[in-house]
């Protein structure tokens, strides 16, 4: 089973869940870019890139709704992936696709009531579905539970490989894959420091990002 860390906010933790196993390595972006004016984290983002080894995914996840800024920002990072958070515009999901040879991956939510519609609709344009939680009107990273038997039904309704996120952690991991078997986890919150030191999702516990990815891939 294949692994994803997110919501990376710095080079070393992204190296270092790079070296303890993970398949793909999600960095939160949704600033807009500039010809010539680009946001210091979008150059860290690009130069932590570079130091990937071969065979390792680094996925530009936003919630970006104009196909333009994510094709720019996408490029300058030279992310090999681009994860799509929100239900933009089919025509700009259309128009990244067309315009790109990266990996597209389209979040849903696990419990939309339109979820088996929005399928049907981005289906076309994508590589992946990622099902995902919401909580207070914002999608992904936000540490709730999602509804692991609704991703179950959700994921018949597709051949797409799907990743599965929404409140992973070390104690409900194994629950989660027995009852999806999903194509890859996906982990931001699960895998966080919780001190005064690091305030939420700003560093990675390498111990936990360790185990995560252990019990991942015994599935």
């Amino acid at each position: 089973m294949k692994v994803k860390i997110c919501g990376i906010s710095n080079e070393i933790d992204a190296l270092t869940a790079v070296s303890l196993g993970a398949d793909a390595i999600g960095f939160v972006m949704g600033g807009k870019v500039l010809p010539v004016e680009v946001e210091p984290y979008a150059q860290n983002v690009r130069q932590t890139i570079k130091k990937f080894p071969d065979g390792i995914d680094s996925f530009l996840v936003t919630h970006l709704d104009n196909a333009d800024d994510i094709l720019d920002l996408a490029n300058y990072i030279k992310s090999t992936g681009i994860q799509i958070s929100e239900d933009i515009d089919i025509k700009e999901v259309e128009k990244v696709r067309n315009n790109t040879n990266k990996k597209i991956i389209k979040t849903i939510v696990s419990n939309d009531p339109e979820a088996e519609e929005k399928i049907k609709l981005y289906e076309p344009f994508c590589d992946y579905f990622l099902l995902d939680s919401r909580a207070v009107g914002y999608t992904g990273g936000t540490g709730k539970e999602n509804d692991w038997d609704k991703t179950a039904e959700i994921m018949k309704l597709t051949k797409k490989p799907i990743f599965i996120a929404g409140g992973l952690n070390l104690s409900n991991l194994r629950g989660a894959i027995e009852k999806t078997y999903p194509y890859a986890t996906d982990v931001s919150t699960g895998v966080s420091y919780y001190s005064n030191s690091y305030l939420k999702k700003d560093r990675k516990d390498p111990k936990k990002i360790e185990e995560f990815i252990k019990i991942s891939k015994e599935y």
